[in-house]
Formats: structure tokens, C-alpha cells, sequence
């Protein structure tokens, strides 16, 4: 199991917004309350700033089908020139303005904000490329950059797949090369055909390790819809929101384990966390936001180990 504290990133921003659903959302602790692309919007691209020594990112309630997540250091990205075109040098190869880029053949990079050629770029032949420009494999488009235009060297690229042939996830969890400095982490989201696209939340920060549940995970549901019986026998009915509850227990060592779970209880108390409940089984399956509603309850077995069992539920 892993915990994300102390959390680390800052307020999103977004490609699309639509007004009623902004984008400061994603950091609310409401899973159910949303980001959302402008009406009819299927790919849209979040943009989350994260301080030094994260290492996860993770999504939470989304509708996307897909997701590529990079990371790129903040120090790393450099502005296209201003008011300078892309060229066309044939042969699917094209040259990008960009003074003091520092990119070579094999560098993996991301552009961001162009119209035409954001995404990840694995560098071709820099044979035509110089010192204020980079050259991509790219089919070519018309297109005068601006410095609002980026380019950035990747730290890693991950791509999500959140709808298979027999299930569907709302979620994804990735981690990655601890950064010692600020870096970004870009979200490329791509829903379903008439969806508009829209995300929960969005967490990132440090992990906290603890041992995988001892006997495995309990779970089960809790249902918050009203249920009321009427004078006749007839039941009255208002569907409300359905969450995932999980419990375990954690053989964990006392001296640390157990102590850094306190440390987190005690600083975070029953606010909602980023969790994976359950390491190298199926990290979209057990990627969880939710609460530790109680404080748990540990047995002390000497002269090392504790056993703990913790309850989870999770954030509507």
C-alpha cells in the first residue's frame, strides 16, 4: 500500500473549461464535483504544476477513455520564438523555431500550447536543426508559434489505457523518478464519442510505503440513497451516490510503519487521501481517493511488529 503525503501540486489549468465546472476543481477534496470540458469537448489537456520531491500523480472519477500523463522539469522548458513559423523540409520532417532548445537525436520532448504539434516528439536527425531550431517527425500544418508556445525535454511518459473490451476504470495512478526540483505534469484526456470529458480529481505529492493488506481486502459498498417506507408498505426511493468501502490489516514495524501511519492520521485526520491499496496487482483497480474515517487500531506484537486494521472509504 502507498499513501501520497505530504501532497505537492498546485492548481491545475486546462485546454477547455467550461464555466459552471471550472478547473479548480480537480483540488477539491469532492470527487463528484468536476472539471469539465467546454459542451461536446472529448480531448482536452490539464496542465499540473507540482513542487520538488514528488514522485505520483494520480486521476480520480474520470469519464476519459485514455490518458497520456507526462512529466517535464520546469527549469527544462523553453519557449518557441515568437511569431516564427514551422517549415516544411519534406520527407515528414519539420523544423521548429526555438532559441536555445538544447535538444538532440534521441531526446524525447513535449510541446505544449502549439495548434498543430503538441505531444511527445522522439527527436529524428538534427541534421537540419541548429542551435534556435529542432526538427520533429511530423506531418506538416501551417503554423506561426507564439512564446506562449513550449518545449520541454520528458522526464516520463505514460500512457493510460482506461477502457478495455470488458471494463471500464475512472481512474489511474502513476509514479515516477522522485524530482528534486518543480516540475509539470501534462494530461492528455480523450473520452468516448459524444462524451464531454471530464475529470474529479487530481492529486500529486510524495509516497508514504506501508506493507501490502496481510489476508487480502475486504470490500463492499455503502449506499447513501434515502430509503423510506410509506403508511401502505410501498418503499420511497431516492438513488444517491454508491462508494467503494475497503478494510484490511497491515502487519507493519512498529518503530517505523506503524508510526508513520499516526503521523499521517494525526496530521490529515479523516480529510481524504490518494491511495493505492494494493501494489503490483492492478494499479487502476486499486487506485482509491477516499477517507480514513477513524482513527485504527493496532496490536503491538513484540518486539518489532504491529498489526493494524484500517477501515477506507471512499470521497463522494
Amino acid at each position: 500500500m502507498k499513501i501520497m503525503y505530504p501532497e505537492r501540486h498546485g492548481t491545475p489549468t486546462a485546454s477547455s473549461a467550461d464555466a459552471n465546472y471550472p478547473v479548480a476543481n480537480l483540488i477539491d477534496d469532492r470527487r463528484k464535483k468536476v472539471w469539465k470540458a467546454a459542451s461536446g469537448v472529448q480531448a482536452a489537456t490539464l496542465r499540473v504544476p507540482i513542487s520538488a520531491n514528488a514522485e505520483a500523480i494520480a486521476v480520480h472519477n474520470t469519464n476519459a477513455e485514455s490518458a497520456i500523463c507526462t512529466i517535464t522539469l520546469d527549469s527544462a522548458e523553453v519557449e518557441l520564438t515568437d511569431g516564427q513559423p514551422a517549415v516544411n523540409l519534406g520527407g515528414g520532417l519539420v523544423k521548429i523555431p526555438s532559441a536555445g532548445h538544447g535538444l538532440s537525436e534521441g531526446d524525447v520532448a513535449l510541446m505544449n500550447g502549439t495548434t498543430n504539434y503538441d505531444g511527445v516528439h522522439t527527436m529524428p536527425t538534427q541534421a537540419a536543426g541548429d542551435g534556435t531550431n529542432y526538427v520533429i517527425t511530423a506531418t506538416y500544418a501551417a503554423e506561426t508559434f507564439s512564446n506562449t508556445d513550449t518545449v520541454c525535454e520528458v522526464v516520463e511518459s505514460t500512457t493510460h489505457t482506461l477502457e478495455t473490451a470488458t471494463r471500464s476504470y475512472d481512474r489511474f495512478w502513476q509514479e515516477y523518478t522522485s524530482q528534486v526540483a518543480a516540475h509539470t505534469a501534462t494530461i492528455k484526456l480523450t473520452s468516448g464519442a459524444g462524451e464531454t470529458i471530464e475529470v474529479g480529481i487530481v492529486r500529486a505529492g510524495v509516497l508514504v510505503d506501508f506493507p501490502n493488506p496481510k489476508y487480502g481486502l475486504s470490500e463492499s459498498r455503502e449506499d447513501f440513497s434515502i430509503k423510506k417506507q410509506l403508511n401502505n408498505g410501498a418503499w420511497y426511493i431516492r438513488k444517491r451516490e454508491i462508494v467503494r468501502t475497503y478494510s484490511g490489516s497491515f502487519n507493519m514495524t512498529r518503530i517505523t510503519e506503524f508510526y508513520n501511519m499516526t503521523d499521517i492520521y494525526d496530521a490529515t485526520g479523516p480529510e481524504p487521501l490518494s491511495i493505492l491499496l494494493a501494489e503490483d496487482i492492478n494499479d487502476l483497480q486499486w487506485a482509491f481517493f477516499g477517507h480514513i474515517l477513524n482513527p485504527f487500531s493496532g496490536s503491538h506484537q513484540y518486539p518489532s511488529y504491529s498489526e493494524i486494521t484500517i477501515n477506507f472509504t471512499e470521497a463522494v
